[in-house]
């Protein structure tokens, strides 16, 4: 064709397809494009305005601003904080025989918790079902501590030989199955085990140390005493129960944090709220943090006996904290990075970088009147609560 030819009409509309298929392969697209919020991220003492382009499960972009049109779907974030998704260490998701556990994903969808931890609801024998009827199905991400020994209502069975015969059963089955099963749960206390308890956690320090497995443990009512309890925790290990404001606590009778406590906390053992139904005392709460003894997780302790009140979901207790001084950005912290890195089973998680997994919160801090409460029916009135206002996980909205 000479350069003064007339140009067709189907030559006309193909050049101008080509020029707009150029354009948009030049121009990065995403499944959603969050935008207008203020990006909250404590792992990288980020907090700015900024936009999230999310593709294929994965965090694509972090850019000043990024068009709605560039996304399949745009979500407009203006007035919320756009954080990591929340992980909650302590949680009970488990359906067995007690009827406890709480169904996750609807909980997850209201809360921001793209990441639950279920805190030994279940046996090595149950262990399977775990896999296959909870982890699996789940939109959200889920792991779990197996429980230290399945029931027994045998009589005539001594209990600590029971526990000490389940050892080799619940260390391998730990860690056949360690891309979901983080370590070892133990419930230490006169008010779950009796007489017993102490000897269940040597037990269970044994068997951790035989098959260099995390231990978390449970603490309430003594006997056995705090020092017992502290002389057995190895670095990673979490005691779970922190602000509880019972006689197995870490406050003493002055208010003051226990020495052996403090010993454990300097060689490496982390230390974890778990509200719960009985375990998150204002006032216990309020005494460590004035002498500077600050949880280094958050968590719900969750469960169907619970979760209409008095935790209700993971940023109710957030808010909780937050009215006893802590900061956002340091509750945030505490759901976020910290428990990401004891889950430590998916790269990134728990941070806003780019590759990260798609796990995102959109919370908002509202100002108002709010009554809270504790474990004991203790109340107060909060002028500042936390709120989610949209769960993505695995770059989907729930």
């Amino acid at each position: 064709m000479s350069p003064t030819a007339p140009v067709s009409r189907r030559t006309f509309l193909g050049t101008l397809a080509a020029g707009a298929a150029t354009a948009w392969a030049a121009e990065e697209r995403y499944d959603i494009v969050i935008r207008g919020g203020e990006l909250c991220d404590p792992s990288q003492k980020l907090r700015r305005r900024a936009a999230l382009g999310i593709r294929d499960g994965k965090i694509a972009a972090v850019e000043p601003d990024i068009p709605a049109s560039r996304g399949i779907q745009a979500i407009d974030a203006k007035g919320s904080y756009v954080t990591p998704g929340l992980v909650d260490l302590h949680t009970h998701c488990y359906f067995g025989a007690t009827g406890l556990g709480i169904e996750p994903d609807p909980i997850a969808a209201r809360s921001g918790v793209t990441t639950w931890v279920d805190a030994g609801s279940f046996g090595h024998d149950q262990v399977e079902g775990f896999r296959r009827f909870i982890v699996a199905p789940s939109k959200a991400r889920i792991f779990g501590y197996v429980y230290l020994y399945p029931s027994s209502r045998n009589p005539d069975v001594a209990p600590v030989d029971y526990v000490r015969r389940g050892m080799r059963s619940t260390g391998e089955a730990a860690v056949k199955n360690r891309d979901i099963i983080l370590g070892v749960k133990v419930q230490i206390g006169s008010n779950m085990n009796g007489r017993y308890s102490l000897d269940f956690l040597k037990i269970a320090r044994e068997l951790c140390d035989k098959y260099m497995l995390p231990l978390m443990t449970h603490i309430s009512f003594s006997p056995p005493e705090t020092d017992q309890v502290m002389e057995l925790m190895r670095p990673g290990d979490v005691v779970t129960h922190c602000y509880n404001g019972h006689t197995l606590g870490i406050v003493d009778a002055n208010g003051k944090i226990k020495p052996s406590v403090l010993e454990a906390r300097a060689r490496g053992v982390l230390f974890d709220v778990g509200h719960g139904l009985g375990s998150f005392n204002f006032e216990a709460a309020r005494k460590a943090l004035a002498a500077g003894f600050v949880a280094d997780t958050i968590s719900t302790d969750i469960y169907n006996l619970n979760v209409n009140g008095p935790v209700f979901d993971l940023p109710t207790t957030m808010s909780k904290l937050m009215h006893l001084g802590m900061t956002f950005e340091d509750v945030l912290l505490r759901v976020t990075a910290a428990p990401a890195k004891i889950v430590n089973r998916v790269p990134l998680l728990g941070t806003l970088a780019v590759g990260a997994p798609a796990d995102v919160a959109l919370l908002q801090v509202e100002e108002g009147e709010f009554q809270l409460v504790d474990s004991q029916r203790n109340k107060v009135d909060a002028r500042r609560r936390v709120v989610c206002r949209e769960t993505i996980c695995r770059g989907k909205a729930m």
